[in-house]
């Protein structure tokens, strides 16, 4: 059973990642604010994701939380794309992005709180096990910033066609910026998809690994491999960018999304990343 302790920080960091969710909207929504000028949106994140990596840290401390279970991966996962937000924001304008980053920090917390937080049951080796979960955390977080990022380009361009842009006039990331910044995030997720899948399927050869839950997960996982491995494919062949890119980096992230919620699904079972 969660210490007082540990509730008491699950709520409070549940606080801050709200209030930043909320001033990143309030952010994107008023017309007196330039883009990138405001700053207590993305220092409140900060505190939020110093907070809950702090808490995280203490949890694998005390045994409060295994570093091999889901709770520890939804909680690492949020850490990590916060982490990467704010890394992008400074250095590829991707300061609205934070209107996603911030809800997505905020329902990983609170899904982890309700999961296991003892590890998955395995013989495999502990060394490659968290291998292979962290590849699993780091790729899932690089692809739903992609995901982000593809959406914004898909809303932003259809603004632009229908010449609705007054609203969000120089707030929203320009569409070579966005259209880069997924490329780079696809770039960097898939071999960490890869590896996570390749170790996985070592994982698989297990007494579990003819279940319903695991074939589900495994074709899904391999579907996700196979659309961001097409998306880069064509856009390195066929000159794949803009909306074509973005809706095949949706599909992926919606694949890598159904994964999870599998995975969280059967996490009473003691079934492992």
């Amino acid at each position: 059973m969660p210490n007082t302790a540990s509730i008491g920080a699950f709520y409070v960091v549940m606080v801050v990642y709200s209030a930043a969710a909320t001033l990143f909207f309030v952010d994107l929504a008023r017309p007196d604010v330039a883009a990138g000028s405001s700053r207590w949106a993305p220092r409140t994140l900060t505190v939020g994701v110093t907070l809950h990596a702090l808490s995280l840290a203490l949890g694998l401390a005390s045994g409060g939380i295994t570093s091999g279970s889901l709770k520890f991966a939804l909680s690492f996962c949020a850490v990590s794309i916060s982490i990467l937000y704010l890394f992008l924001r400074r250095t590829m304008r991707m300061e609205a992005i934070g209107v996603a980053v911030a809800p997505l920090s905020l329902t990983l917390l609170v899904g982890s709180e309700f999961l296991r937080s003892s590890g998955p049951v395995t013989a495999f080796p502990h060394t490659l096990l968290l291998m292979h979960i962290s590849a699993n955390i780091l790729g899932f977080g690089l692809f739903l910033l992609a995901g982000a990022a593809g959406g914004f380009y898909l809303f932003q361009e259809r603004r632009l066609k229908e010449k609705r842009i007054s609203a969000f006039k120089g707030r929203l990331p320009p569409l070579d910026a966005l259209d880069l910044t997924e490329h780079r995030l696809l770039l960097a997720g898939f071999p960490l998809l890869t590896f996570g899948i390749v170790s996985g399927a070592v994982f698989a050869a297990g007494p579990d690994a003819m279940t319903r839950a695991g074939l589900a997960r495994a074709a899904l996982a391999y579907a996700t491999w196979v659309l961001v491995a097409g998306v880069l494919v064509l856009r390195a062949v066929a000159g794949w960018r803009g909306r074509r890119a973005a809706y095949g980096t949706l599909a992926g992230v919606a694949c890598a999304l159904i994964v999870l919620l599998i995975y969280a699904a059967n996490s009473g079972t003691g079934s492992g990343l």
